[in-house]
Parts: C-alpha cells; structure tokens; sequence
C-alpha cells in the first residue's frame, strides 16, 4: 500500500497509509494526518488517489505548499520518492516501491499477527500439556494394568483422531460438525447437540446438532438450565445414567422428554468457557459410565482449542470485510464531494467535510451551470453511518440531475423533494440549503428547506441569516417551498455548515451555536475564504477542548473579494 513518511525536525519518522480516497493533512486533529507544525495550518493540503495514480493539492493554506523545492499551485501529480514540504515538515510520497521502508513494513506486519495466530500458538502450549498428563497418567501402576492400558490407548488414539480430523483448514460450521461426528465415535450417545456463545454475547445457541445414525432434523432438544448452570456458569462436567430418577433433574423438563442417560462437558480454553457439548440417549438408562465422561471431557478440551481458532478466524474475517465494505463506501462518498473548489475571478470557494464515522451523512456540492450561475449546496442527511450515507448519495444524484435545468429554484427543489419522499424510509429526511450564485452581480437565490439558516456577514457589519424555504425534504412529496434573493456585496462571506458545527459540544455540555460561530467569522473578514475556515475550525476545537465530535462537521464558505483585492492580499495563498 502507498504511504506517507512523515519526517519531523525533533523525532523519528512516522509512516500513515494512503488506505482512503482522500486524505487531509494539517494542524488540526480533526485532518486524517495531523501533524504539530506551527507553519501548518489547520487544515493544510489533500493527498488525493485516482485510479493507481496520487495528486497532491494545496487546500488555500497560509503559508502554502512546496513539492519538491517547488511551490503547489492547483493540483500535481505525486512520484515514489517525491518530498512534501508543509511548514518544518518533510512528508516523502512512498507508493510501495521504496527498499528504504523494509525495516518499517516488517515491523508493521509484525505488530498486526492476527488474535487467531496468537491463540494457535497457545493451543500448542495446551495440546503438548494434555498430551502430556496422558502419558503421564499411562506410566501410572493400575490394578489391572492390561485393561487400563487397552483405556489409554484408545483415549490416545482418539485424542491423535481428533488431532488429525480437526487440523485440516475448515469452517467453523464444519468443525463443529466434525466434532459432533467424534462424539459419537467417542461415547455411545444417541444424540449430540454443541451450543456456543457469540464473541461478546451471554446468550447461548445451537451451533451443530446431529443423529447418530443419520442426518436431517433431530427434533427439540431441551437441556436443563441445571445442567446450564454446572456446564457453562461452574466449568464442571456432568454424567447422569438415569435423568428420570435423578435428583438434580427432577423438577426439569427432562422429566417430560423421557430423557434417561445424559453427558455435558464444557467447551472452552482455559478459564473462558464459550460453549458446552451435550450427548444424551432418550431410551436407555445406565449407558454412560464415569470413563465415558472423561473421554468426552478430554474431546471437548482438546476440540475447543481448534474451535477457538476456528471461531476467531471468522471473526477477524468478519470483520476485515465489514471494514473493507466501509473503506469501498467511504472512497465512494468522497467522490460525491468536489475535487477542488471552482475558480471564479472576484470569488472565493471553499468547503471541506469532517464525518464522525467511517462514512457521513453531509453532502456539499459547488455546480457550474450553462449560464455560468454557480449552484451552491449543502444538505445534511438525518442519521448517521451507512443508512444516512446511502440517503446522501440519493441526494447528490437528484441533484445532479435537477440542478442543469433551466427550472426556478422552487421546481428544482420540488422535484428533489418528490423523489426523496417516494423511495426514501418514512423516518428519514433531508434537510437542504440550495442556492444560485450570479457571479456578475452578486446576486444569490436560494431556499433554505429546514437546514441551519447560512450566516451573511456584510463588509457593512450587519448580518443576515437565510432562513427562507420549507421543510425537510422527503417529508411530504407535495411540500410547499418559496425563494429568498439577498446580494453579496463585495468583502461579504457567506458560510453555510451543518449543525455538528453549531452543536458542537464543550465538557459541560454546552453548544457552540450560531451567535460563535457569527463573532468569529465578523472578527475575520479580512482574511480568506481558507482562511476563515481555518479559523472555525479552530473556535470549534478551542470549544469542544477534546470533546468527541457527534455529528458530521461540513463547512461551505464564499467570498466576494473587496474592490481591488487579490487572493494574496487577503491572506490566501
């Protein structure tokens, strides 16, 4: 995999893997690579994959960015061994090509064995410790030496087929199975039922059931909560050759199944004991013996070891896919988002999207339309992960397909809506800034439909607040909306966000709120569009002091630069 070598003045390098689509490097935690340079600013630069291909793109920093001695201006192309210079920190480009990070990528692979391995090696350790109180107890003097010896052969015997029936690569299913299978060669039982609990659950269920002498239904199968108790809460194993008589079953409901003999030993390694294996024969009494118990017992204890195996093996597999599913999920919602803000002369865009999860549910969009107006988005997804990432694709699709025509606002957004509410959950909505830009003139039409009013601070020192639209989207399918028009004079921002911005949360609980978030765009309306960004974010952090974030933190900013102002002179890069 490509990574980044990260070289700081003060300390040895760190390497971060270029897994995601996009990748945001800057002062901020908030960025995927943070890095504590004081040149840096908050939220730095984009590290940005495209088929096989990485593109390096400075996000209107401060102090700008240098890719080889050379200083980044749009977006280039990244090669194995290229240098990023960001502040005092120097970050080489590595595609997987580099012989100079072996050292690093060994200690990597090290570091991530997988939990399965580690409990192979253990049940090595209990195999060799079983196999060994078996020969001890083989040398053991017994009063009848021929026929104690025929028992510990065949215990032996048995303990090397379960070795070799359970070494081949299988599933768990096909463990257990397999295990069940050996039960029956190991007691004679007429029915063999193994139960296990889910890694992090208390709640047992059936893993494998059988017949002895043949395969299909076999029928209910009740154990004693008795038994329940002394197999699984106690670690004991038990043996009963007459359940109808005997004392501890009495008042079960073995009584009522006519269940007679009875064996239920522990499966488990060590101390942690995750399931039982039960046998039983509902016709015969008196066919268990105390030698039958110990045969199963040792099964079970030498079978758990592969189970365990077996069980986190799964898991772990379980797990890379879910995390893979999400990784493909991620890199296709950041392709939502644009690349680069649009160049427009006498503007300046920005906008930039922090999820709390893998996968967020806001939306932001900058849309070039024929007649050269400028569609600016922002929507926010009810909900968080997957469902509200999969309703925010939805979204950026109506979208798309509405915002090139010639329709008003009103029917663009009429039309979003009437699409959202027909194929969307009745408990999911949307909710929607929409505007349209005219370059020209400053003019702005927008519907605002139950999103976070957007903030207009005026160069004059007054402020306005977009609140003009309707409800959510996908609420009512025929749902009233109106148009609002203002005009950005030159020197006056617009920001629009979603409300993880305004919700923003301290230690004692408090919220951030619109009138903050007002006072430090007031306070810096000299500076860029990146600029006030940064800014935010920076109040944001300052704010929450640690405080994990709740929901998706998405900025949308634009500046009509003051008569006479260039991008340098205010503070861009």
């Amino acid at each position: 995999m490509a990574e980044l070598i990260v070289k700081y003045p003060d300390r040895s390098p760190d390497t971060f893997p270029l897994g995601r689509l996009r990748i945001t490097i800057g002062r901020s935690a908030r960025n995927d690579l943070c890095i504590p340079d004081p040149f840096a600013s908050r939220v730095h630069a984009e590290v940005r994959r495209e088929g096989d291909q990485y593109f390096l793109q400075d996000l209107g920093s401060a102090n700008g960015t240098l890719y080889n001695g050379v200083t980044v201006d749009g977006t280039i192309s990244l090669n194995p061994g290229g240098r990023i210079q960001i502040g005092e920190t120097e970050i080489v480009f590595n595609d997987g090509t580099l012989s100079t990070m072996g050292a690093t990528m060994i200690t990597e692979a090290t570091d991530s064995v997988p939990e399965a391995t580690i409990a192979l090696n253990s049940s090595d350790r209990t195999t060799s410790g079983l196999l060994e109180a078996i020969e001890g107890a083989r040398t053991q003097p017994a009063p009848d030496a021929p026929k104690q010896a025929s028992k510990q052969g065949d215990l032996l015997a048995l303990i090397s087929k379960v070795g070799v029936t359970l070494l081949a690569s299988a599933t768990l299913s096909e463990t257990l199975n397999q295990i069940a299978l050996l039960v029956f060669e190991a007691v004679p039982a007429d029915r063999c039922l193994i139960m296990m609990r889910d890694v992090g659950s208390t709640e047992l269920k059936v893993a494998a059931a059988r017949l002895r002498d043949r395969e299909g239904e076999i029928g209910e199968i009740r154990i004693s909560r008795t038994i329940m108790e002394e197999v699984v809460s106690k670690g004991k194993s038990v043996l009963t050759s007459d359940a109808q008589h005997d004392p501890r079953f009495m008042s079960s409901t073995m009584t009522i199944q006519g269940i007679r003999s009875v064996l239920a030993v522990p499966l488990g390694v060590g101390e942690n004991v995750f399931g039982i294996v039960y046998a039983d024969s509902p016709i015969a009494e008196g066919r268990f013996t105390e030698d039958h118990l110990k045969v199963l017992t040792t099964l079970a204890s030498v079978a758990a070891i592969r189970v365990e195996n077996a069980r986190l093996l799964e898991e772990q597999m379980k797990r890379e896919r879910m995390e893979h599913e999400l990784q493909l999920a991620s890199e296709i919602q950041q392709r939502f988002l644009p690349t680069a803000p649009p160049q427009i002369t006498g503007y300046e865009l920005q906008g930039i999207s922090f999820p709390c999860y893998e996968i967020g549910g806001d939306y932001y969009d900058f849309i070039e339309r024929e007649d050269r107006h400028m569609v600016i988005a922002l929507g926010d997804v009810s909900g968080k992960g997957t469902a509200a990432a999969l309703l925010m694709s939805s979204l950026h699709a109506a979208i798309h397909a509405q915002a090139t025509s010639n329709n008003s606002i009103v029917e663009t957004i009429s039309e979003v809506n009437r699409y959202l509410a027909e194929n969307t959950p009745t408990n999911r909505f949307v909710t929607l800034f929409y505007a349209e830009l005219d370059p020209k003139t400053g003019h702005l039409s927008f519907l605002n439909a139950g999103h976070n009013p957007p903030i207009i601070a005026h160069a004059a020192g007054t402020v306005e607040h977009l609140a003009s639209g309707g409800l959510p989207l996908g609420i009512m399918p025929e749902a009233f909306y109106r148009e609002g028009h203002t005009q950005l004079q030159p020197g006056d921002v617009l920001v629009a966000y979603s409300d993880g911005v305004s919700e923003a949360v301290n230690p004692q609980g408090e919220e951030f709120g619109a009138q903050r978030l007002y006072e430090v765009i007031a306070r810096n309306l000299d500076a860029s569009a990146s600029g006030i960004r940064d800014r935010i974010e920076a109040a944001l952090s300052k704010w929450a002091q640690g405080t994990p974030a709740a929901d998706d933190i998405t900025l949308v900013i634009v500046k009509r630069q003051a008569e006479g102002m260039s991008v340098a002179a205010t503070g861009g890069r």
